[in-house]
């Protein structure tokens, strides 16, 4: 199967780290390594959350003191439901009863910590979460020592999430978020750097000009999916053209092609 450079897939290899993403990456990775419980990774739609997630969860999944698990998109009926999808992640059976199914992610979690390992658990597009299901992060995070928690939860979500923590329904999950991060657009020299990497990762020629780049960051306010959805279009274009430079003339059809596609 051939893959674009400019491909808008979750791919963790194709992650272009910011010093914004490799601040995010790093205050996961103290959660984990200090035992600390929850953070957050909130950004619009486009900054990469997902992208990151797995980033995180490749990194993760190669460290043998950590037992990861990833919800990846919460819809569920209940928040038993949902407790028993954590619990599979984690290779636990579904029991009959809330309280059951608790205990049973309880007793589990304390075999891992007397091993010296944790669990980390990814939770995608938590804006969906609904209140009884964000009550039960919390109730997870009482599992723990007089040091440490015993599970690592780290929720990704677009805005709303933010905005649900804040709610004064959830001060008290709100109060436990270690360290929360922001996602940000782009700049245009991240912008360049980008597509330079990409180019770079495909071993193909950059046909983009400083112009033009330029041109594709004012269009899109630098949202990476959005930088990458026109950069495909060009350099598509540019293929089937022959051309080995991009001009900025092409960038404006581009936005409306992309905008179609959206």
């Amino acid at each position: 199967m051939k893959v674009s450079p400019f491909s808008i897939s979750p791919d963790p290899e194709l992650l272009y780290v910011t010093p914004s993403i490799e601040a995010t990456l790093d205050k996961v990775r103290h959660l984990v390594d200090y035992r600390q419980g929850l953070t957050t990774i909130v950004g619009d739609v486009g900054h990469g959350k997902s992208t990151i997630l797995r980033y995180i969860w490749r990194e993760l999944n190669d460290n043998p003191e950590v037992r990861i698990g990833a919800v990846i998109t919460p819809n569920f009926t209940s928040d038993f439901a949902f407790l028993k999808a954590v619990c599979g992640e984690f290779g636990i059976p579904p029991k009959r009863s809330m309280q059951a199914q608790e205990s049973a992610l309880r007793e589990f979690l304390v075999g891992l910590d007397n091993d010296g390992r944790t669990a980390v658990l990814l939770i995608d597009e938590a804006q969906k979460l609904p209140g009884k299901q964000l009550e039960l992060i919390r109730v997870l995070l009482n599992f723990e020592r007089e040091t440490h928690k015993l599970v690592q939860i780290v929720l990704a979500g677009q805005l709303e999430l933010k905005y649900k923590l804040l709610d004064e329904s959830k001060k008290a999950l709100r109060s436990r978020v270690f360290a929360p991060s922001n996602l940000s657009p782009l700049s245009p020299d991240e912008c360049r750097e980008m597509i330079q990497f990409r180019c770079d990762k495909f071993e193909v020629p950059n046909p983009f000009t400083h112009d033009t780049v330029d041109a594709i960051y004012n269009q899109t306010s630098g949202v990476p999916r959005d930088v990458l959805k026109m950069a495909q279009i060009l350099w598509v274009t540019a293929q089937r053209a022959q051309q080995p430079q991009i001009p900025v003339e092409w960038v404006e059809p581009a936005l409306s092609e992309a905008v179609l596609n959206a």
